[in-house]
């Protein structure tokens, strides 16, 4: 190696350190860029709240080497010690498409925060929460949003895509046969708005009693062995009937 060539190697591994150093001074800064989106956004600043999420969701990409902040996704992420985070994130995914919802020229970007949103909520512990959070403002702006469409189908996708079975789960575990009957026949009851809103409720209660039950364990036992039988019986005939 000639030594210009190891003068430019010399000064690539500076500025790559540099580079390092400068983002890792921007990822200790990035949760109050995010508080500062939030205000901005509350405070009905949508350009600059659009501004400070896009720079926070920025960080996340660079530190996760992407070029682009719509490539994030939840298997990045620590699903325990970075679960906090995941639910900012998703958060802010969904405050950029409020702020997108109601400008034609910036439909894409709507579609990718929504999708984003969507992306970060499947099957995440606090799953009940955004759902919850979406179908309250769909209630809401039902008759104002020029999205509710699109807004409707997430909350169906939300539904659907879900493995979570709450009750089913916490007595026989995420694999066994039961689970995943009564998975299926979750399946068949998301295919109308009656069914949709029925798991949509069960989630909502069937989660809190779970949550509970896992700080109580006298209450736990109770939930686990009294809900085993009829949950039994219920996925034994639903085999029957789709073996008919």
């Amino acid at each position: 190696m000639s030594e210009i060539e190891k003068k430019l190697t010399k000064e690539e591994a500076k500025e790559k350190a540099k580079r390092k150093l400068a983002l890792q001074a921007k990822y200790t800064q990035r949760i109050t860029i995010a508080k500062n989106g939030r205000e901005m956004f509350l405070g009905k600043e949508y350009v600059g709240a659009a501004r400070k999420y896009a720079e926070y969701l920025g960080i996340l990409a660079e530190t996760n080497e992407l070029d682009d902040i719509y490539q994030l996704a939840p298997s990045m992420f620590d699903d325990k010690r970075d679960l906090t985070e995941m639910l900012l994130i998703s958060h802010v995914y969904w405050e950029l498409s409020r702020i997108y919802e109601m400008t034609p020229k910036l439909q894409k970007s709507y579609e990718k925060s929504l999708k984003q949103f969507i992306r970060f909520t499947i099957n995440q512990p606090y799953q009940v929460l955004n759902s919850e959070m979406l179908r309250k403002y769909i209630k809401q702006n039902k008759k104002v949003s020029p999205q509710i469409g699109a807004l409707e189908k997430a909350f169906s996708q939300i539904q659907v895509q879900s493995k979570k079975c709450y009750i089913a789960t916490h007595a026989f575990g995420q694999e066994h046969w039961v689970t995943q009957e009564l998975r299926q026949f979750k399946q068949v009851l998301l295919s109308t708005a009656l069914g949709l809103n029925f798991v949509s409720t069960y989630y909502s209660l069937s989660s809190r009693l779970v949550k509970i039950a896992d700080k109580e364990q006298k209450l736990a036992f109770t939930l686990r062995h009294l809900s085993r039988t009829p949950l039994l019986l219920c996925a034994l005939a639903l085999k029957s009937i789709r073996k008919r």
